[in-house]
């Protein structure tokens, strides 16, 4: 029998059941942010009266296109009315402290939603474990500073505000989740690429104390480089510039989609409006608070993918634009980067997806072996080398986001959420699927008790050695590096 209406803090839900699960869609966890509640952090969601509906998801946060698939356009209503959590649960009734696992969308804080197909993982919660996912304001809309709003803010806080709607999320959950079922005193918050970097944010907040039992980092996480109070700031007063207005007021008066308008980034742009370490709800970048240990006392698990081609110092296009890069940066050095990933012009795609995927994975190793000297807690690292296809034959290896299809058990809906034009298949067959199942019991241990290990599963090692879980179709277990040569090259070049 699954589990009925729910009575929260707020008021009562009903959602729907399907196949043993009961699915509560578009709680609100905080106030609509509009009007003068723009750019202020997330006020308490009003209270109602009577058994609210929720069998329908809430609105994804208006954004601009390209972080996205234009799917999510097609079937998902936009809004900045936009904080709403989703509940998955097996529970028949409350009280069964069940473990909770809390998502945190990617899209490189410009795009996302909670809801895609893609997270959806009823395979994870037939396994006893509650799934939460969530919308939270995302570009200027959730990372706009301005001293106009330091000034305001009792704390002196800004720029955070998509930040401070995470930690609302979890607040609700914490306060709420046990009429799901679930354990308040379990919640495991996982989010991947921007998500990632939530979750590393979250770690290392004065303001999120409690609030969580584990985290997973996938394809993200802590690194170098998030924006100061100054910049954040100056990147404001420009916005009040293109907008035209004269105050933050007249800012707030503007339509969303005229915000969105004069933020749209071109092409190589960088993400202007992301976290900022404030002095309130970030202390310090959280690269730093890593590396020194000053984060949740709690099991952490980090990776990334073979392929991404992302988080690299090095870049380019073209075997030319990239080439040049490469002397830039390697110096004295190009020859030998040349001769260690057979960089030539033939080879180009290929050679700059591993060194970009060699910087990832020893970002996330530095950081974990830093952090496994100073944490209290067992921390893991995994690295993901599935390869998938484009539609038309494309080999494109395992590219960003394609673990997620694996942890969340929706290789059936591979293709329907990824960024525009890069639409994916996979591999259909048996070890593919087989592979999803071993990482979704992999993921569901460590929600359940800060350990991914249990009976049946190779040995997870912790990551303090230098060892990794390698995941592929064909191989599944611990080990160190595999190309020496390159990870020592990479090493040396680190960037601090």
């Amino acid at each position: 029998m699954a589990i009925g209406i729910v009575k929260t803090a707020s008021g009562a839900v009903s959602g729907v059941e399907q196949n043993g699960i009961t699915v509560f869609r578009g709680i609100p966890y905080a106030a609509p942010p509009v009007g003068a509640l723009r750019w202020r952090a997330p006020q308490p969601a009003p209270a109602w009266t009577g058994v609210r509906d929720c069998t329908a998801f809430g609105d994804m946060c208006i954004q601009n296109g390209g972080f996205v698939g234009m799917d999510a356009f097609l079937h998902h209503p936009q809004s900045e009315d936009c904080l709403y959590l989703n509940i998955w649960t097996p529970a028949n009734a409350a009280g069964e402290d069940l473990p909770v696992h809390f998502w945190i969308h990617g899209g490189g804080f410009q795009g996302g939603l909670g809801d895609e197909p893609l997270y959806q993982g009823v395979s994870l919660v037939e396994q006893g474990e509650i799934l939460v996912t969530i919308n939270y304001r995302l570009g200027a809309l959730g990372f706009l500073a301005h001293p106009a709003l330091t000034e305001e803010d009792e704390a002196g806080a800004c720029g955070n505000y998509g930040l401070l709607d995470q930690i609302a999320a979890l607040r609700w959950v914490k306060k709420n989740i046990r009429a799901f079922g679930g354990d308040p005193n379990r919640i495991t918050i996982n989010g991947q690429s921007a998500g990632a970097m939530s979750v590393a944010a979250l770690l290392a907040s004065p303001l999120t104390n409690g609030l969580y039992s584990a985290a997973i980092l996938q394809s993200g996480g802590p690194r170098p480089g998030t924006r100061t109070k100054a910049e954040a700031e100056a990147d404001g007063l420009a916005l009040q510039n293109a907008l035209g207005c004269a105050s933050v007021e007249e800012m707030r008066a503007l339509p969303a989609e005229a915000v969105l308008a004069a933020t749209k980034p071109a092409p190589g742009d960088a993400l202007r409006f992301r976290p900022v370490v404030d002095g309130v709800v970030l202390r310090e970048d959280p690269y730093d608070a890593f590396l020194a240990g000053r984060i949740g006392q709690v099991p952490v698990l980090i990776g990334s993918n073979a392929d991404e081609g992302l988080f690299a110092p090095v870049n380019g296009e073209t075997f030319a634009a990239f080439a040049a890069d490469a002397k830039r940066y390697f110096g004295e050095d190009y020859d030998e980067f040349c001769a260690l990933y057979n960089f030539t012009e033939e080879n180009f795609r290929r050679s700059s997806l591993d060194v970009q995927r060699d910087f990832a994975f020893v970002n996330i190793r530095h950081v974990l072996c830093a952090l496994s000297r100073v944490h209290p807690c067992p921390v893991y690292q995994y690295y993901f080398t599935e390869p998938i296809l484009l539609q038309d034959g494309t080999f494109v290896g395992a590219t960003h986001s394609a673990e997620l299809f694996y942890v969340f058990g929706t290789l059936d809906v591979l293709g329907g959420s990824t960024v525009e034009g890069d639409v994916l298949e996979v591999r259909k067959g048996r070890p593919q699927y087989q592979l999803s199942a071993q990482m979704g019991r992999y993921w569901v241990n460590f929600v359940r008790r800060g350990d991914p290990n249990g009976p049946g599963l190779p040995e997870w090692r912790p990551a303090g050695g230098g060892e990794y879980m390698h995941f592929s179709a064909n191989d599944v277990k611990s080990e160190q590096t595999r190309r020496p040569a390159r990870v020592s090259f990479i090493e040396k070049h680190r960037p601090d």
